[in-house]
């Protein structure tokens, strides 16, 4: 009996020439997915556990690429046990060549960009953020991954690459403006003098933080919560103030008037004391300090402030206080908190900080008690009763 359901269920399917490479299909499917379990669990828990951020990359390249790149070996080592095999082979190899090419392709340019963002994060390069290096990684490795698979498939690139250069003229001069704000995108990002997250002004007005550098335009975030397009060919021409720039502490100016009665040398040290007092000793203290512990946020005392004695003003000794602030980010909050620590300091050292008082009169003005104008004679009688009263006295 076992003999009969043998011949008659399970030989036919033995003796089919096509069960190999099912087989070998099946067992690349379960194969890749076996692996990419693994490496989604296992490899990522000791990723973890190391703090260098490339294993994580590795790990996550490996997860995304293993279970395709199973299943290709499998569909290509099944393919070549077919009965008819030489005649199959010549039409799959292309189609399996460049499948493979093509995920080779995804998977490189996905480990680019993250090793390129991890090196900018770790070296502070946030050139490496803007979206026209990102677009660049994805235009060199997926021109390459076409020209392969299009030597794949036989195809010669020769006079592909003539008639391009042939017409790349003709494109060249149509896209003229394009083509000059593409060159100045990769100006301004080779030079790294405007870089992503710095707070610039331009000659034309504009200023904010620079939120993207892209092939064509550059996007400026505004403190209105505005963003401004600016042509890259624009930008690289006009005059810009980085204020990140050559690095991100600054001194900020205070401009303020004391009664003439004070002494300026009083004026100085009670300034310098306040910074001294209220301030952080590094940028690194000053940004990262969540609890300010009664200081300011992001003042520093070193570099020194600066206290100048400018005038004599109408009202008031003039003065100008330059206090230095970790991060530009830092410097609107950092300027409204020093100028009330100011007000504060100079109230408790008895430093006046004197008003103009004005007499401000409303409505029209008071009536003569003159109602009209003497005359001429009426003057001589006047003046005839005046020397009177002078003869008499």
């Amino acid at each position: 009996m076992f003999d009969n359901l043998y011949n008659t269920f399970i030989l036919p399917y033995l003796a089919n020439p096509y069960l190999p490479s099912v087989v070998i299909s099946v067992a690349a499917l379960v194969l890749g997915v076996g692996l990419r379990w693994i490496t989604g669990r296992w490899l990522v828990r000791i990723a973890t556990k190391r703090e260098n951020p490339y294993d994580d990359i590795l790990v996550d390249a490996l997860r995304r690429s293993i279970l395709y790149v199973v299943l290709l070996t499998g569909l290509n080592i099944a393919l070549r046990e077919l009965p008819r095999a030489k005649v199959i082979m010549p039409y799959a190899r292309p189609f399996l060549t460049a499948s493979f090419v093509v995920l080779l392709a995804y998977i490189l340019t996905k480990v680019l960009k993250m090793l390129v963002r991890i090196r900018a994060e770790h070296d502070h390069n946030r050139v490496a953020t803007v979206s026209l290096t990102r677009r660049a990684i994805e235009i060199v490795v997926y021109t390459i991954a076409g020209v392969m698979v299009l030597r794949s498939f036989g195809v010669d690139i020769a006079p592909i690459i003539t008639a391009l250069g042939v017409g790349g003229l003709a494109v060249a001069l149509a896209l003229q403006e394009t083509l000059a704000n593409l060159f100045a995108g990769i100006y301004i990002t080779l030079a790294d003098q405007i870089r992503v997250g710095d707070y610039i002004r331009i000659s034309d007005g504009f200023e904010g933080y620079v939120r993207d550098i892209g092939w064509r335009n550059t996007t400026i975030e505004m403190q209105e919560m505005n963003a401004v397009i600016i042509p890259n060919s624009k930008l690289s021409q006009a005059i810009v103030i980085n204020y990140n720039l050559p690095n991100e502490t600054q001194y900020l100016p205070i401009t303020f008037g004391v009664h003439h009665n004070t002494d300026p040398q009083l004026v100085e040290d009670v300034l310098v004391n306040m910074v001294h007092t209220f301030g952080y000793a590094s940028s690194e203290e000053a940004f990262k300090a969540e609890k300010t512990d009664g200081k300011i946020r992001g003042l520093l005392f070193s570099p020194e402030p600066i206290v100048r004695f400018r005038e004599f003003g109408e009202f008031t000794l003039n003065f100008r206080f330059f206090v230095a602030v970790s991060h530009f980010d830092l410097q609107f909050e950092a300027r409204s908190n020093v100028m009330k620590q100011v007000y504060y300091t100079f109230k408790k050292a008895g430093i006046v900080i004197p008003m103009p008082i004005r007499a401000l009169q409303i409505g029209s003005a008071p009536e003569s008690d003159t109602q009209h104008s003497l005359s001429s004679a009426e003057m001589q009688e006047l003046l005839r009763e005046m020397r009177g009263r002078e003869k008499k006295a």
